[in-house]
């Protein structure tokens, strides 16, 4: 499969027995595990009050056992991260001890809080470290992040009712998501296609921003800007990187991913006049958004040129279509000045990928998406004011489609049925 020769039986058998040492430990552990939960909860079951000193031998017992679980819940997770039972094992014990365990001493709190963080994101690096694909290891960092997160709000709330000065937490959030941001670089320099990397990287850069955002956190911020500012800025710096990523590699999915989840953050500004630097280098369009979906038009063109067999590019190129097409069909401006911009736009991108069918003439992709342009051209016109003058270029596209989809049951026999059923719906 994909390329790979079929193991051979010696080989299996092989490998086999060498991960035979591995399994037998891992067996040992999770026993141990097993037993030490049994065990703590029939020490639960015996607490039923008692003189001091038994609740203090109790106590005593109870932390030892505790201990020992975080340690074999470790070496568990070092070895196979997709032991889900130990991540909530842990979850767990975090909190027990930073929500339920909650000190009399506010500084002595938010220590315990640090201690423990840093401990749970040390074990789920292990974890990366040995699958960096771990869904796991990295839900249980998320979850790490979140948890401090929540804290941290209510730290600050609680502050500034008794007008005490902000939590210590704040500054070591900001040192955290700074170090989070320096592993996902090493990690995505390592695999740029890492998805589990870029999910997290999304929720790391949602979680900046949050804080900028908030007025009550903008101290983590060293200069005092506006949230707008703030925003844009790390959206360009966002869309920056996955250019980067691109630039290297065209067949980036999650690259490409990345920039459509920023692109439609413009979604709220689709009637601002003002254009972000890197998003668009165009100040002279009508509005941000169409001056933004130039801009992606013309860095995925990038891509038809120099790989026209790769898909990702062409996938999200159809992603931007249905962009335009939602963008022409909101109600928030002139529709017959969006409908104008739409047909122009359509006819530009024929324009161009007609280029490369020209120069790739045995490649489908080119070709498909030159017939589906057609088509959605002639449907367009059809909904014009000025459809009778356009009669004879509607039905030059009607019959350039139906010309195409019949090249492509050449092209590409695997899907003739599909382009079949496309030409007796345009017939």
């Amino acid at each position: 499969m994909h390329g790979r020769k079929r193991e051979s039986t010696a080989s299996r058998l092989e490998r086999r027995a060498k991960s035979l040492p591995k399994v037998k430990l891992l067996q040992k552990l999770h026993k141990e595990i097993v037993h030490l939960q049994n065990a703590d909860d029939n020490e639960k079951g015996k607490d039923g009050g008692g003189d001091d000193d038994d609740d203090d031998d109790h106590d005593t017992k109870t932390q030892k056992m505790e201990s020992l679980m975080l340690t074999l819940t470790q070496k568990l997770v070092e070895i196979q991260p997709e032991m889900i039972t130990c991540w909530n094992k842990r979850k767990a014990r975090f909190c027990l001890y930073v929500v339920v365990r909650q000190q009399k001493n506010e500084e002595e709190e938010e220590e315990r809080l640090k201690n423990v963080a840093k401990e749970e994101l040390h074990v789920s690096e292990q974890g990366l470290r040995r699958n960096p694909k771990s869904y796991c290891a990295w839900e249980h960092r998320r979850w790490v992040i979140a948890r401090l997160c929540d804290r941290i709000l209510s730290s600050s709330s609680s502050s500034s009712e008794r007008g005490n000065e902000d939590s210590s937490l704040l500054p070591f959030m900001k040192d955290v998501v700074l170090r989070e941001r320096e592993m996902l670089e090493t990690l995505l320099n390592a695999d740029d296609r890492n998805f589990h990397a870029w999910n997290y990287r999304r929720f790391v850069v949602d979680k900046i921003t949050r804080y900028h955002f908030n007025g009550k956190h903008d101290r983590m911020n060293e200069e005092e800007v506006a949230d707008d500012v703030i925003r844009n800025r790390t959206r360009e710096e966002e869309a920056k990187y996955a250019r980067e990523k691109i630039s290297k590699n065209f067949s980036n999915y999650s690259a490409w991913h990345h920039r459509s989840v920023h692109f439609e953050q413009l979604d709220e500004d689709k009637n601002q006049a003002t254009v972000t630097t890197e998003m668009s280098s165009s100040s002279s369009s009508p509005t941000r958004f169409q001056a933004v979906l130039d801009a992606e038009f013309e860095l995925v063109s990038q891509a038809f040129f120099t790989e026209p067999e790769d898909q990702s590019a062409w996938m999200y190129h159809r992603w931007l279509l249905s962009q335009l097409d939602a963008y022409s069909s909101s109600s928030s401006s002139s529709s017959s000045s969006k409908n104008a911009y739409k047909i122009q736009t359509l006819q530009r991108e024929l324009d161009r990928i007609t280029e490369v069918s020209e120069i790739e003439p045995t490649c489908k992709w080119p070709a498909l998406v030159c017939a589906r342009l057609h088509k959605l051209l002639a449907k367009e016109m059809k909904l014009d004011d000025d459809f009778e003058r356009r009669a004879d270029v509607i039905l030059k596209h009607s019959i350039k489609a139906k010309e195409l989809y019949e090249k492509l049951l050449v092209l590409d026999p695997l899907r003739k049925g599909y382009y079949r059923d496309v030409l007796d719906r345009l017939l």
